[in-house]
């Protein structure tokens, strides 16, 4: 995998695969880009309804014939279970939603691994997956 690092106003770091010639196992391998984030949150004081704090674009083909079902998931990292992931449409793009669902006090530290699956006939045609680091601190502010 080619790996990028792209600074906004959190580091992350982008691979993209990219299979030799010949390689069969790469080619049939539906994992496409993993990338790693990091994402600071406070403990949240008075925590009364879902906190949205990852939003994942998903990329799909102009044509809806074409297109995709695409399926989020969280597969690792939700130890207390206390995120959880909604698919949602915006301006004309699924996006994937992570919610903070459960009142976390810092601090904390987890790494939740999502999963994008581009799903065509029933088969995962290619899968992003988006390593988040996320740390909570002990403090409101």
């Amino acid at each position: 995998m080619a790996c990028s690092v792209r600074l906004e106003k959190t580091d992350t770091i982008r691979c993209i695969k990219s299979c030799r010639p010949n390689d069969v196992n790469c080619v049939l391998d539906p994992v496409h880009t993993i990338s790693h984030t990091v994402i600071s949150l406070p403990t949240f004081r008075e925590f009364t309804r879902p906190e949205e704090i990852i939003f994942l674009r998903a990329i799909t083909p102009t044509y809806p014939a074409n297109q995709a079902d695409i399926i989020f998931d969280i597969t690792e990292g939700n130890l207390r279970d206390s995120f959880d992931i909604i698919k949602r449409y915006m301006d004309g793009m699924t996006v994937g939603v992570v919610r903070q669902v459960r009142p976390i006090v810092g601090p904390f530290h987890a790494i939740l691994k999502l999963e994008m699956n581009y799903v065509m006939g029933g088969v995962v045609s290619h899968r992003n997956i988006v390593n988040v680091h996320i740390f909570v601190s002990e403090y409101w502010f």
